[in-house]
This record gives structure tokens, C-alpha cells and sequence, in this order.
């Protein structure tokens, strides 16, 4: 059976999160938690010794829901190309619904959990990297370069420029456009003839939504 205050602190972080997107980390006050939450404060700091505990957890949270939507792609896609295109589809769309302007606020305001999330986000996104190189490679749709260990840093970084370049957010159409020219320079630097017609076959129908890729016959 599942923890009552567990449960209940669960709700409290997810509609902090909401808060904190609609009105930006620093500008809201635990007086505002409390009001939004219709609940006291002697409540709020029963289940949050602060608010940069408050902030913490509620990263982690978002962090946690993210990593399962991305297995979940994983799950789904056995084909390493239809699982990098997913994972770009899926990126786009959570960029329309989230800019990381809030991240931006978590390294002015909140640094300690700004570096936890930073360096999370960077191991599980190369990790994830890593392991698409390789079952590519197994499936003969990507090429087996010598220095294979760089690669999933190249790729990372050239993802993570364009996901927090400021201008770039200002104009969501043209960072979409370069993610897509990223995907399709990254993807003609490590496929196979195999796997670049693949890919080339599929990307323009998969691209904007995940859901539609076909599984390689």
C-alpha cells in the first residue's frame, strides 16, 4: 500500500513544479507554495525543511519524469535509427512545452542543485547516447569508427548548444530547423549506406511525431 504522505507530498511537487513554471523559481515565496496549495505553512515545512529543499525535490522530479519518457522510447524502438528519431521528435515537443529559461534560474539562484542537475543530465543523456551507437553498430546501421568513446560527447554537446543557446529560444522554429539539420549531419557521420537509407526513408514522416515510426522490416 502506498504511503499517504508519500502520496501527498508527491501532488504538493508536482503543482510546485507547475508554479514554478508559470511564475519563475526566484519570484515564488513558500507564502505563495502555501496559498497555491490551499494548505499551511506549518504543513508545507512538515514535508520541506526549506524552499531551496522545496526547489531540490521538485527538480528531481521533473528529472525522474523526464528519464522515464525517454526509456519508455527506448522500449518501444528496437531499431537504433527509429530510436534516435523518436528521442528527437520527443525533445522538440518538450521544448515547446518547457524552455529551460528555469534552468537559467537554478544556476543564478540555486547553484548546488543546478550542478546535481546538470551533471545528472549529462550522464544519462550520454549514457543513452552510448548505448544507441552501439546497438546501431550491431544492427549494421552505423559505422564502427575508431574513436567511438567521443561521440556521444560530440553529439550531447552539439544537443545541448542548441537547447540553451538564449536566441535560439526566442525563435523556436528556427531551433527546431537546426536540431533537425543536427540529427541529419550526426546521423551521416556514423551511418552505414544501410542505415542512412533507412533513415532517409523514414525521417521526414517521423520527425514531428514519434508514434508514426515503422518498425525496419
Amino acid at each position: 500500500m502506498k504511503d499517504p504522505n508519500q502520496a501527498q507530498q508527491q501532488s504538493m511537487l508536482h503543482r510546485t513544479t507547475a508554479l514554478f513554471a508559470r511564475c519563475g523559481i526566484k519570484a515564488v515565496t513558500m507564502d505563495d507554495v502555501s496559498k497555491d496549495l490551499a494548505i499551511s505553512k506549518k504543513t508545507l515545512y512538515h514535508f520541506f525543511k526549506n524552499k531551496g529543499d522545496l526547489v531540490q525535490q521538485s527538480v528531481d522530479l521533473s528529472f525522474s519524469q523526464r528519464m522515464k519518457e525517454v526509456t519508455s522510447i527506448q522500449a518501444k524502438h528496437d531499431n537504433a535509427v527509429d530510436e534516435l528519431v523518436a528521442l528527437q521528435a520527443h525533445m522538440i515537443q518538450t521544448l515547446q512545452k518547457h524552455t529551460p529559461t528555469m534552468l537559467f534560474a537554478l544556476e543564478k539562484y540555486h547553484r548546488k542543485t543546478y550542478l546535481w542537475l546538470v551533471e545528472k543530465r549529462k550522464t544519462f543523456m550520454l549514457d543513452f547516447i552510448g548505448s544507441n551507437l552501439n546497438r546501431g553498430i550491431q544492427q549494421g546501421l552505423y559505422q564502427n569508427h575508431g574513436n567511438i568513446q567521443d561521440i556521444p560527447y560530440l553529439r550531447y554537446s552539439q544537443i545541448i548548444g542548441m537547447m540553451e543557446d538564449e536566441t535560439l529560444m526566442e525563435d523556436p522554429q528556427r531551433r527546431n530547423a537546426l536540431m533537425q539539420s543536427g540529427l541529419d549531419l550526426y546521423l551521416r557521420a556514423i551511418a552505414t549506406p544501410q542505415g542512412l537509407s533507412y533513415y532517409r526513408e523514414h525521417s521526414q514522416s517521423t520527425t514531428a511525431n514519434p508514434e508514426t515510426i515503422k518498425p525496419l522490416s
